[in-house]
């Protein structure tokens, strides 16, 4: 698993330098418009072939998928080195590149997180997803501020191709690791798939895709499940990422704020993820992820109640990292929990697809979070998206909590299977 997780730290870390270096490059020669739209360009495709990905990674496993994304994204950050440093770079480039990344984004990103199944035992998946979460936010601490630093030091050809490197080397450590589905433990029930998939010629990528939506839609926990994921992405990332900024500047906390607000989140997610890597066995899981849920939207509810409280700059900077890392910490049990429930639920032969469809989920909600944060914000002050989406966390929360599926849900057992399936 040691293989694994490098391979997935180099791979995130050349994530978010890609990310870095293709804004900036957007800035240093063309609009600001014209940067939104190429950034959008590479979410719209990755967002809408996450399902196709999926069923990819159910006909052909996880490794030869993750692998052959790879191998493309190396490919693609060689292609974006030669281009900026010939110097002709147009928007319509670096949008068709980013569409091409975003392409093979909907491939990889389904077999990544269907990987730890492959891995591990059902009845330890928590504690993969657990390393996997901090291995994601350490990510997150090291790879924008390199992407950064190479731009200030070298160029955005020297990012490129810093990323290129780090994409091969993660295609060296995962090609390496050993990607299978295990035995069941003993006493543990396999879920059963009542629409297996067909790796047969006559059966379309269509065909079971459609298998796919089925089976979700007969499974009332993973449906709830989905539902939930959506509308809490929906209430949480459009303030927190577009919303924080947009409040520091309406109440004069400072830019400041953005970095201790955030960086409060990350380390209070990594901090809970530790703390599920280092529990064996957590009972109650659905109460335990639906409390992180509810932490979270208290702490966004919490941040838009906060410039009405008359609180000094300074209290109100520490008020904020504080609310910053409370929602960090819910962030870390909620999102571990469930996804590691989610992929526990998850029929063998259908892996894939309830992954692809669990990214789905979080993902297309973020464009129109961000959109709805900006509209709010315009239409009255920035603190209405943080007690609107707070409130929306709060509502989904409590319909979860009153769905017995959801709230008994329960996980690394040997008899998670009878239990949670229904």
């Amino acid at each position: 698993m040691l293989r694994w997780l490098i391979g997935l730290a180099t791979s995130l870390v050349g994530n978010h330098i890609y990310l870095v270096t293709l804004a900036w490059v957007a800035v240093q020669t063309t609009t600001p418009v014209n940067v939104g739209l190429i950034l959008v360009a590479g979410a719209i495709p990755q967002a809408a072939l996450l399902l196709v990905g999926g069923v990819f990674v159910d006909r052909i496993g996880p490794k030869p998928t993750i692998i052959a994304s790879d191998v493309l994204r190396t490919l693609i950050m060689i292609v974006f080195a030669i281009v900026v440093a010939g110097g002709d770079v147009s928007p319509l480039l670096l949008g068709t590149l980013a569409v091409m990344f975003g392409l093979v984004d909907g491939f990889f990103l389904p077999a990544i997180n269907t990987a730890p199944r492959y891995l591990v035992p059902r009845g330890t998946i928590t504690r993969v997803v657990a390393a996997k979460t901090i291995v994601a936010r350490g990510a997150e601490f090291v790879g924008a501020p390199l992407g950064s630093w190479l731009l200030v030091v070298a160029s955005a050809v020297a990012a490129f191709w810093v990323n290129a490197w780090l994409f091969a080397v993660s295609v060296a450590f995962l090609a390496a690791t050993r990607m299978a589905l295990p035995p069941e433990a003993p006493g543990q029930v396999a879920v059963p798939n009542p629409e297996p998939s067909s790796n047969k010629s006559g059966v379309s990528v269509w065909a079971d895709l459609a298998a796919g939506i089925r089976l979700i839609r007969g499974y009332r926990t993973l449906t709830t499940l989905l539902i939930v994921v959506f509308v809490a992405e929906l209430g949480f990332s459009g303030p927190m990422i577009a919303g924080v900024p947009l409040l520091a500047n309406e109440t004069g906390w400072g830019v400041r704020t953005v970095g201790w607000v955030l960086g409060g989140f990350g380390l209070g997610a990594a901090a809970a993820a530790g703390f599920l890597l280092w529990r064996k066995h957590l009972r109650r899981t659905g109460l335990a992820a639906l409390s992180g849920l509810a932490a979270m939207g208290i702490s966004v509810l919490g941040l838009g109640l906060l410039p009405t409280l008359g609180l000094t700059v300074s209290t109100a900077f520490l008020a904020a990292g504080v609310l910053g890392l409370i929602s960090g910490i819910g962030a870390g049990f909620y999102g571990t929990l469930i996804s590691s429930a989610v992929l526990q639920l998850a029929p063998t032969g259908q892996i894939g697809r309830v992954m692809g469809a669990l990214s789905f989920s979080s993902m297309a909600a973020v464009p129109i979070t961000y959109a709805l944060t900006g509209l709010l914000t315009g239409a009255s002050n920035a603190r209405i998206p943080f007690l609107v989406g707070g409130a929306l966390i709060l509502l989904v929360a409590v319909a979860a909590f009153a769905t017995p599926e959801v709230r008994q849900l329960a996980i690394d057992r040997t008899d998670s299977a009878k239990s949670t399936v229904g």
